[in-house]
């Protein structure tokens, strides 16, 4: 016999909750899974013996695999008290803050998450402790205090369980391995993430210079080629130009558009970024736009169209790499 319930998702409202104990109510013994452990009525939650025992039930889900975990619920683990299979007891509990501190006592705060609650079903009290699904990263959840039953072998603190199909139990040495992985992976996810954020935030500022350099080259461009109406530079004007604040600027732009074009290439080879930018480097580079300021200003109409297009050839290269750049950095990964 399955359970009669959807474990497709969580169960987090009232009614859904209320749902699951009619389910537990109607299963057989047989039902317990790695997700739901139920335990019948204790006559003081707050005794050792009870608190140890609901403690033992959270950690132990509270250290399943992440995969086993999330195909249940979405991860979420339940123990309830005061209903089992064909019974239905119901549980008398205390105030909040009493039962907290009891359990608390061998879970510890913080980690791992849960939450308890009470629920009424056909007129009796249950208990339902909520446990949040472990995630990739997750520490492992150890038993906080040595527990001693009237019977039996001393529990000694950082006792580690795990939840099995129909039973928490200590951890054995393969679970031990499954939990320092899943502890690990955290890391390596955690790693992983700050890499490609660093690598994005890199490319996104070598592509902010490089775009800002070129722009600025082709500003000072469009400026020449306006302020040489009716000119031709000989090569003193050349000279005496280069070696003005304009000069030098452009000239240190365009070095800045080389310099950028070489670390997108060792940072990335996706295309919709390097050939926007190889192309305004070769306009750039070409020298068109500087045909116009070797002819006469009055003779060359289409030498000034020509270079103007040139212009507004670099900028729509530079605007490409901007907007292929603002896709790439702020996909989803």
């Amino acid at each position: 016999m399955v359970l009669s319930i959807d474990t497709s998702r969580a169960l987090r409202t009232p009614d859904q909750v209320q749902s699951l104990i009619q389910a537990v109510f109607e299963a057989a013994p047989e039902d317990e899974s790695r997700s739901i452990e139920w335990k019948s009525a204790y006559t003081d939650l707050t005794s050792a013996e009870a608190s140890f025992a609901i403690s033992r039930a959270i950690l132990g889900l509270a250290n399943r695999p992440v995969a086993v975990a999330a195909a249940s619920f979405e991860g979420v683990g339940y123990v309830l008290v005061g209903v089992e299979p064909g019974s239905l007891e119901g549980q008398q509990v205390p105030d909040s803050a009493e039962l907290l501190n009891a359990i608390h006592r061998y879970t510890g705060h913080g980690w791992p998450y849960w939450d308890a609650r009470t629920l009424t079903f056909n007129d009796v009290t249950v208990l339902v402790v909520t446990v949040e699904p472990p995630r990739d990263g997750d520490r492992i959840a150890l038993l906080q205090k040595s527990y001693q039953a009237a019977k039996g072998p001393m529990v000694s603190e950082g006792t580690i369980f795990v939840r099995r199909p129909g039973a928490t139990e200590r951890a054995s040495r393969a679970e031990l391995e499954m939990l320092q992985d899943r502890l690990l992976s955290g890391s390596e996810a955690e790693g992983a993430a700050l890499g490609e954020a660093t690598r994005k935030s890199e490319l996104r500022d070598i592509v902010t210079d490089l775009v800002q350099a070129g722009n600025r080259w082709a500003d000072t461009m469009q400026i020449l080629v306006m302020s040489s109406t009716g000119q031709e530079w000989k090569q003193r004007d050349w000279i005496e130009w280069v070696d003005t604040d304009s000069g030098r600027e452009m000239t240190q732009n365009a070095q800045s558009v080389d310099r950028n074009i070489r670390k997108l290439r060792l940072h990335t080879g996706e295309d919709s970024l390097v050939l926007p930018a190889l192309e305004a480097q070769r306009r750039i580079r070409g020298g068109k736009a500087f045909a116009v300021l070797h002819s006469n200003g009055r003779d060359s109409e289409d030498d000034r169209v020509s270079a103007y297009q040139e212009i507004n050839a670099i900028k729509s290269d530079l605007v490409n790499l901007e907007l292929a750049a603002i896709r790439l950095l702020t996909a989803a990964k």
